[in-house]
């Protein structure tokens, strides 16, 4: 383990809650498509495409498998970065 990681581990964990939000982003952004078009597209409200690129992790399959078809992204690879995220996301004590 380096001592980055060692030194503060909720840096990587954070990283990871935001692993859907960044790779929506990136992959929305590298097709040259704005929030509005995209979430048009995905059959959303621009609120929700908002909120998924700042960290929300949608609970169901239709909304995930709107954004894959969206971005031309494999519902699988989409599906497993919403579990890698949530899972990651840092929770209340």
């Amino acid at each position: 383990m380096s001592m980055i990681n060692s030194a503060n581990p909720t840096k990587k964990s954070n990283r990871n809650a935001l692993a859907l939000a960044k790779t929506v982003q990136r992959r929305r952004e590298n097709l040259h498509m704005s929030i509005e078009r995209a979430a048009d597209l995905a059959g959303m409200q621009f609120s929700e495409w908002f909120a998924i690129e700042a960290g929300w992790v949608p609970d169901t399959v239709d909304v995930l498998r709107a954004v894959a078809d969206t971005l031309n992204l494999g519902y699988l690879q989409l599906a497993f970065l919403a579990e890698m995220s949530q899972y990651n996301q840092i929770k209340p004590v």
